[in-house]
């Protein structure tokens, strides 16, 4: 009897978050349904941003071992 209306209460919960998401956003999500979202429209003012970078390493110069650790592997 428990374990039903906690579920009864969880689902209550999310129908009443969905409700107050959709009041507060359910413009938006037309306009975006409809393709008139800010996303889709594109301003000429606003240029690409192209990132250009090349990793540079620095050199590592081969490590010398010590007989003692040669002989331990």
């Amino acid at each position: 009897m428990l374990a039903i209306a906690m579920t009864l209460a969880l689902f209550g919960f999310a129908v009443f978050a969905l409700a107050g998401m959709v009041r507060a956003e359910g413009h938006k999500m037309l306009a975006a349904f409809e393709g008139q979202s800010w996303a889709s429209r594109h301003s000429g003012s606003a240029r690409p941003v192209i990132l250009r970078f090349s990793p540079h390493y620095p050199e590592s110069r081969p490590m010398r071992a010590r007989p003692e650790l040669r002989a331990a592997a």
